[in-house]
C-alpha cells in the first residue's frame, strides 16, 4: 500500500488539462490542479480542453480517469489550440499565402529573391553604374598610370 501514490483519489472526480498523447498511444495523458498525470480515452476532441473526470484506477505514477458523461469538455483560452505541426505567431493573411504557394505582399522577402544579384548588391561593376561610372574608372587609371611612372621614374 505504501507504493501506491494515489489510492485515496480512486472515487473522486476532478478537472485535468489534456496536454500530450501517453509512450504507450493507449491514452492522452492529463494533468491535475497538482500536475498529476491522470489516463483518459484517448479522444480526439480531448487534447488541449478540460475534461472532467471520475477517477477508477491509480498506480504509482497515474491515475486513470473515466469522463463524466453530462460535464462539458472546455477549452481553457480564448482562441483554438494548434493542430500537431502547426505554427504559432502567422497571421491568416500569410499562413494563406503559404498554403497557395503564391507570392504575397505580406512577404516582403518574396518579390527580393527573383531580383538578380547585381542588382542587390550595393557596390556595382564599373560597366554597371553608367556613363559616370566609365569616367571615374578613366581617372583612376589615368592617377595609378602616374603613381607607377612616379615610382619607377625616381629610381
Amino acid at each position: 500500500d505504501l507504493l501506491l501514490s494515489f489510492p485515496p483519489q480512486i472515487g473522486e472526480r476532478q478537472k485535468v488539462l489534456v496536454t500530450e498523447e501517453s509512450f504507450d498511444s493507449k491514452f492522452y495523458v492529463g494533468h491535475n490542479q497538482f500536475y498529476e498525470q491522470v489516463l483518459v480515452p484517448k479522444t480526439p476532441e480531448f487534447m488541449g480542453k478540460m475534461v472532467e473526470v471520475d477517477i477508477f484506477e491509480a498506480g504509482k505514477h497515474f491515475m486513470k480517469g473515466r469522463p463524466v458523461p453530462e460535464a462539458r469538455v472546455l477549452s481553457p483560452s480564448i482562441t483554438r489550440p494548434f493542430t500537431k505541426g502547426e505554427v504559432s505567431g502567422l497571421t491568416e493573411e500569410f499562413r494563406h499565402a503559404l498554403e497557395n504557394g503564391s507570392e504575397s505582399k505580406t512577404c516582403p522577402s518574396a518579390g527580393k529573391q527573383k531580383v538578380p544579384l547585381s542588382h542587390r548588391v550595393a557596390m556595382r561593376l564599373p560597366w554597371q553604374q553608367g556613363e559616370n561610372a566609365l569616367k571615374m574608372l578613366s581617372l583612376s587609371m589615368a592617377l595609378l598610370a602616374v603613381l607607377i611612372a612616379f615610382y619607377y621614374g625616381g629610381v
